[in-house]
């Protein structure tokens, strides 16, 4: 789904030119230190940092979707590491050390690049001088040697293998390179004696890890068949010695007594010399080995391990391939292929493994029988592509009205896909089997199959017939495509009737590229759309702007290709515009198994109507309601589609669609069935949302028809809606709510029918009775309450009944759930934006609005989930944002004036998504002269500098002071560290900056708000208590010591009863702190002293006494208060806290 779904690629192009640059300057500080001595010349490191290592391969991992993007840089990327190893080795033994040795950060750089770009392309960076092949070998051999403790990673010896193998390519004899001697022991080199020291070396190595269970295995296959190739090897017959060797391993699996990794480390050597020409003298054992191995079902590890499958396949291509070859040669296996049938074995094999349950086996042998019918001679090539063609269609039930893929096995036809794309990429199909390609390729682009649970397949289908569409294109001349008639494909796959192939492939790319499920499949399929054009051009109408708007980009979210792409592809044309339509009406979209896919349908064919005639627009809404009374009620995701699609052209063309009035009676009954019973099944399909749409498009319908023809309706219909309407309104989480209860109003009347469910009664008494529960049974009822409270009487919100309404809906916010609240808060915005435009409101009501506003941004309740009470904030801002934008609240100037004390106060909230939204608020509606666009501008100092100020200026109004300091409580006594900061910064900053008579006005009223919340069983004084320690950490109470007019007393009041038998040791030693700096005070010296001594003498918790502790020896500097232990019981230290009161005394 488009939620989650991000285009990852488009950042990666974006971003890969930093990636780079950053990889090429961090790269050498891993590699490379200067010599102390001499500044120009460079020495590789003995060992690199993990962390260092780790973001190298950071830099390099994310290029592994978009490869490509390696390559302008590679040859400035890995010579340089290759040259820092070749380095590197000239050491002696490295001693261990905590950070990882050079060699294992080498390889692991090489091989997180042949990860991204693939190990063949970044071999060919690798030195491939002779000097150099003693060297590697000696490093690859220490790595077998290692204990296990100390053993290199196995990105090490798959990275010195894949090295050693390249080097091998020497042209020079073995026995010219001066190496060290082998061990004595012949076994380790299959008793060939008179290899050259060199070779046993690398034998020995490569059979040791041919049985590794890591990549290693396969580099360590590669190397062994490298070295029996060789000129000056391949006398010594080390071929056939490999071969008597692993040979039965392949016994041993059919007796079930081989190891699972020497045995695919055994496939991967045979695979390797079956493909090497040197060698084609061994095929014939080869395959006679294999064949019994092969062919045995009763072989669990072949018929069960896909990596074994897929080399048995690899090994039976090589064999059959190598055969064919011989055909021209004379000898032994020549006469092996005249008198086996290994080619039609091979092939049959081949086509079986087509449908197997593995993917990498399927591609193996879909690759494997391209590459042969590429050998084959034309008549025999033709044979195996049709018997591919032969399998799709035993395999593909037809009816009249097209394909049916319920019974179809989607493994087999991935396999078929795959290889008939593989043979058009390597252009072995001929000319005169396009029809039946085109028609089997077509057809998979169009392959889905929902499972049992609901489960879609086929994606790997379509991404298949994506890749042979696009090979088609490439490999084959436009006269040979044109050769093929459309009306050759099946019916369901042409498109007009007079269209080319060129052009049906092109349509059918389109609805894929723009409808399809998945985004490779969009992407790929835009691709192939662009190879269409781009290989034949003049072919596709209007193919250069089409191809300019299915764009690989933009078909990446679903969502855009669904509407933008595909609505702006069928303005090209009407053939597309018309492929577009019925694609949307298909699996693609009406049949989606996401409800956003579907109501993305609705959007999608709206717009399609709206860019033709209203003719057209009529035949599309004629034909989506049709189709409404065929469908069957169990589909109710189908019908929730058809429902949006008939409520938005409903909507968008009411004018015509009074001409429908009966279709559209009908269609409401048959959706109406369908929403008897609200099933799992049909709440998850988002179905009752759909169902209301449709209704409040049906009513407006009506409304116009009586407007224009003044005629009635009769009471069954009437009913019918009602009682719909009384349904849907149990529903808690329907948008639409408030559309379709005003919609039924405007209906009821316009044919003067009484109100029913929507009255004003019938809506309050089961919100004021469910209210009490902690379910949301009725919260639907509360939002038809706050849509149509003013819609009640022609006065607008005044009457009984916009009281009752605004009575019941104004209660919810002291509900005791918190859900009941923030619906509460929704209905009350609906209400007040109902008289947005409305000169005047009955005084109470709006009395009653704002007291509830005031109540619920004061919402403050916390429980297990956190502050929960947030959520009903951020619902009364919005509410209270549209007050203050409406005419009618302005006379109301007490009650908005509490309400933007409360905005002010939330615009410094801690919690960032609420002080955001009480800033747009504020900014927008009280003349703040501020840039509010995300929670970094309400985070920063300039935003706090602004927003502060009123607390300390000399003419800000008191309740705006008082909201100041109540906000400044919040965000800079218990904010995250970063808001801490910046509040605290400016707030020092302006009070130092502040005269006494402004600082002794700000303490006052911080007094005043401390002593209030002190009067609030829910408030929390901690934050207050440390936002006043930190005031008094930068001395600014203390200016006012000599002043005779602030009040210390009430202020040292307040401070004592905020920990009074309190628990919560945070909240106790922020007051301690705060005592440290009172006791600073001469006129409450006396008191403060006293209250810590107290504290001391009957504080239960030692954290707390040991603090007290401290705090009485910064004030007094009495060393006794160092000699105890304040942690032990208190009477055990009763005779110095006696000592210390007659010091109090004193002082």
């Amino acid at each position: 789904m488009d939620g989650a779904e991000d285009d990852d690629d488009l950042k990666l192009i974006k971003a890969s030119a930093g990636l780079l640059a950053d990889l090429e300057a961090d790269l050498p500080k891993v590699l490379w230190h200067k010599h102390k001595t001499t500044s120009d010349r460079r020495r590789a490191h003995r060992y690199v940092k993990r962390r260092d290592l780790n973001r190298l391969v950071q830099l390099i991992e994310p290029f592994q979707g978009e490869p490509h993007l390696l390559d302008a840089k590679l040859k400035t990327i890995s010579p340089p590491i290759v040259d820092a190893y070749l380095e590197y080795i000239r050491y002696g033994p490295i001693p261990r050390f905590a950070h990882l040795d050079f060699q294992s950060a080498v390889c692991t750089l090489l091989y997180t690049l042949c990860k991204v770009r693939g190990y063949k392309i970044i071999v060919g960076f690798l030195s491939n001088e002779p000097r150099y092949l003693d060297p590697i070998l000696g490093k690859l051999e220490q790595t077998v040697c290692a204990t296990e403790e100390d053993a290199s990673s196995w990105k090490v010896p798959y990275i010195l293998l894949l090295w050693l193998s390249h080097l091998l390519l020497a042209p020079f004899d073995l026995s010219s390179i001066s190496a060290t001697e082998p061990p004595t022991d012949s076994a380790t080199y299959l008793q060939l004696n008179q290899l050259p020291p060199l070779a046993k070396r690398v034998l020995r190595i490569g059979l040791i890890y041919l049985n590794s269970p890591t990549k290693a295995q396969d580099a360590a296959a590669a190397m062994l068949v490298r070295l029996a190739v060789r000129p000056d090897v391949v006398g010594a017959r080390l071929g056939n010695a490999l071969l008597d060797a692993k040979l039965p391993q392949l016994s041993a699996v059919v007796a079930g007594t081989s190891d699972t990794y020497a045995l695919l480390g055994s496939l991967k050597l045979l695979a390797g010399i079956a493909a090497a020409a040197e060698l084609s003298d061994l095929v014939p054992a080869i395959y006679r080995s294999c064949e019994e191995a092969f062919e045995n079902e009763t072989n669990g590890i072949l018929t069960s391990n896909a990596v074994a499958k897929k080399i048995a396949i690899k090994t039976l291509r090589n064999i059959a391939i190598s055969s064919l070859r011989s055909a021209g040669t004379t000898g032994d296996l020549l006469d092996f292929v005249q008198s086996t049938n290994v080619l039609e074995n091979v092939i049959d094999y081949l086509l079986r493994s087509l449908a197997d349950n593995d993917t990498p086996v399927r591609y193996a042998a879909a690759k494997a029988i391209s590459l042969l019918v590429l050998e084959l001679d034309h008549e025999m090539g033709h044979e195996v592509i049709q018997a591919v063609l032969d399998s799709f269609k035993e395999d593909l039930p037809r009816s009249s009205n097209g394909m049916d893929f319920a019974t179809a096995n989607p493994l087999k036809w991935h396999g078929l896909t795959l290889a008939l794309a593989h043979t058009l990429f390597k252009r072995s199909a001929s000319p005169e089997q396009l029809p039946d390609i085109l028609d089997a390729l077509v057809s998979a682009l169009q392959f889905q199959q929902r499972t049992s649970t609901g489960t879609m397949l086929g994606t790997n289908i379509r991404d298949a017939a994506n890749f042979g569409i696009w090979s088609l294109a490439r490999r084959y001349t436009t006269d040979e495509l044109l050769s093929v008639s459309a009306n050759s494909l099946f019916k369901s796959n042409r498109t007009a009737e007079e269209d080319s192939i060129i052009q049906t492939l092109a349509t059918q790319l389109i609805l894929s590229a723009c409808l399809d499920p998945a985004g490779n499949i969009r992407r790929g399929s835009s691709a192939a759309l662009q190879e269409v054009v781009g290989r034949h051009p003049n072919k596709v109408i209007e193919g250069i702007s089409l191809v300019q708007i299915v764009d690989y980009q933009a078909v990446s979210l679903r969502s855009r290709g669904m509407i933008e792409v595909g609505n702006n592809a069928a303005g090209l044309h009407s053939r597309y515009w018309q492929a577009v339509l019925d694609g949307l009406l298909a699996w693609r979209g009406l049949g989606s198994a996401d409800v956003l896919s579907r109501e993305n349908t609705a959007s999608s064919i709206t717009r399609l109507a709206l860019n033709k005639p209203t003719s057209i627009a009529t035949d599309v809404l004629q034909n989506v309601l049709k189709m409404i009374e065929a469908c069957p009620v169990q589909e109710v995701e189908r019908l929730h589609g058809l429902a949006h699609i008939a409520a938005s052209v409903t909507k968008a063309h009411t004018s015509s669609a009074t001409k429908h009035v009966i279709s559209l009676r009908t269609a409401f009954g048959a959706l109406r069935i369908a929403a008897e019973d609200f099933s799992p099944r049909v709440l998850r399909s988002e179905y009752p949302a759909a169902l209301a749409r449709y209704t409040t498009a049906f009513c407006h319908t009506l409304e116009r028809e009586v407007a224009i023809y003044g005629s009635g309706y009769d009471k069954t219909l009437i009913e019918n809606i009602d009682d719909t309407a009384n349904r849907l309104l149990n529903r808690h989480n329907l948008d639409m709510i408030p559309d379709l209860v005003r919609a039924v109003l405007d209906f009821k009347r316009a044919v003067q029918a009484p109100l029913g469910c929507i009255e004003a009664e019938a809506l309050a008494q089961p919100v004021i009775k469910d209210s009490m529960k902690n379910t949301l049974l009725n919260a639907g009822r509360a939002m038809a309450l706050g849509a149509l409270a003013s819609s009640y009487t022609p006065a607008g919100l005044e009457g009984e009944k916009a009281t009752v309404a605004a009575t019941t809906l104004c209660g919810l916010l002291q509900s005791v759930n918190v859900d009941w609240r923030i619906t509460g808060a929704q209905a009350l915005n609906l209400v007040v934006q109902s008289v947005q435009d409305a000169e005047a409101i009955d005084p109470a009501i709006a009395e009653m609005l704002c007291a509830a506003m005031h109540r619920g941004l004061n919402d403050y309740t916390i429980d297990e989930r956190g502050d929960i009470g947030s959520l009903v904030r951020l619902q009364c801002i919005a509410c209270t944002f549209q007050i203050f934008s409406t005419r009618a609240f302005g006379p109301h100037r007490q009650a908005t004036q509490t309400l933007q004390a409360d905005i002010y106060r939330l615009s410094l909230e801690k919690l960032d998504r609420v002080r955001l939204q009480a800033a747009r608020c504020h900014s927008q509606d009280l003349s703040q002269q501020v840039s509010v666009t995300d929670v970094a501008s309400v985070s920063s100092q300039t935003y706090f500098r602004h927003v502060l100020s009123p607390g300390w200026q000399n003419n800000t109004p008191e309740h705006i002071q008082r909201a100041s300091i109540q906000g400044c409580i919040s965000c800079a006594g218990s904010g995250a560290e970063p808001l801490l900061q910046a509040s605290r910064q400016v707030l020092a900053a302006g009070l130092q900056a502040a005269d006494d008579t402004t600082l002794e006005s700000f303490f006052t009223m911080f007094t005043t708000v401390m002593k209030g919340q002190l009067s609030t069983p829910t408030a929390n004084l901690q934050p207050a208590l440390a936002l006043l320690a930190f005031l008094i950490d930068m001395h600014l109470p203390q200016r006012l010591s000599s002043s005779s007019s602030f009040k210390w007393r009430n202020l040292l009041s307040v401070v004592q009863k905020s920990h009074h038998k309190s628990n919560e040791i945070p909240k106790i030693l922020e007051a301690v702190h705060v005592y440290i700096g009172l006791a600073d005070v001469p006129v409450i010296r006396t008191e403060t002293m006293k209250k810590l001594i107290s504290m001391l003498r009957t504080n239960p918790y030692p954290h707390v006494r040991i603090a007290v502790a401290e705090a009485l020896y910064v004030i007094t500097g009495e060393e006794v208060l160092l000699e105890h232990d304040w942690a032990r019981p208190a009477k055990e230290n009763a005779h110095i806290v006696e000592t210390l009161t007659r010091y109090a005394q004193d002082a």
